[in-house]
């Protein structure tokens, strides 16, 4: 029931809904009309705003400032799912932006920063179906010539939380001390959080910034753009799960 009311609440939270759904009231309720399509001009600006949404995001995300120069070696390095999918019909996986987690989670292994991965994903589908996200990315590794048996895998879990949960339960089972975790600089803060419920205190190592350097030019400060939107819904995203994971677990 959480799952989907997760799911639920993910497409909710998006801007583009907001803006939707303020069109279709100012449509139906006459009167208002003028009143709601000013606001709903204001909240369309602001969520399509890259200038802001960049500014929002350097607030919440945790750098890695070190890069790939990070003293000492971890015994494992987790890799949190959500960076890929599979094409059944040309039958190849599509990796999207999140990617740089597992990128760099390689170029850590082969410089034996980490002897171990874990990769933590299974399906976050509503739809179920048979890829598992962690048994895929196992094969893609074991492809980039990593051994089978320095690559471990759980892919049940379906958030974050879970992603947290579950890998405690193979740390504990390895006796492992020390932890890198790997993933998204925006999603870091959430995952921390999560391990932290469960008794884990891995290092970050973030990855792919969703901001970029302060750029005072007038076309990024004040036309809207898709991609303001697009980095408004992962922030927001990142902002109400932190809250429900702090409440909930």
């Amino acid at each position: 029931m959480f799952f989907i009311a997760s799911k639920i609440l993910s497409f909710l939270i998006q801007p583009i809904i907001w803006v939707f759904i303020l069109i279709i009231i100012a449509i139906i309720l006459k009167s208002k009309r003028k009143k709601i399509l000013k606001y709903t001009i204001i909240i369309f600006w602001i969520f399509s705003n890259g200038f802001l949404a960049d500014i929002a995001a350097r607030f919440w995300q945790i750098e890695q400032k070190e890069g790939l120069n990070i003293t000492g070696q971890y015994e494992v390095g987790i890799i949190l799912g959500g960076f890929s999918g599979y094409d059944s019909k040309i039958k190849m996986l599509n990796f999207n932006a999140q990617s740089d987690r597992m990128i760099f989670a390689e170029q850590l292994y082969y410089q034996g920063k980490i002897k171990k991965i874990l990769i933590s994903g299974g399906n976050g589908t509503l739809i179920k179906n048979s890829y598992r996200e962690a048994e895929e990315i196992k094969k893609h590794l074991i492809s980039n010539k990593i051994p089978e048996e320095d690559i471990w895998i759980e892919s049940t879990s379906r958030n974050t939380y879970e992603n947290a949960s579950n890998s405690a339960k193979i740390i504990e089972e390895k006796e492992v001390k020390s932890i890198l975790l790997i993933t998204s600089a925006i999603h870091m803060r959430r995952s921390l959080l999560c391990f932290k419920k469960v008794n884990i205190r891995p290092t970050p190592f973030s990855t792919d910034y969703t901001s970029k350097a302060t750029e005072f030019n007038l076309e990024y400060m004040l036309i809207p753009s898709m991609e303001g939107f697009v980095k408004w819904q992962d922030i927001i995203h990142e902002w109400i799960g932190y809250i429900v994971y702090k409440i909930k677990f």
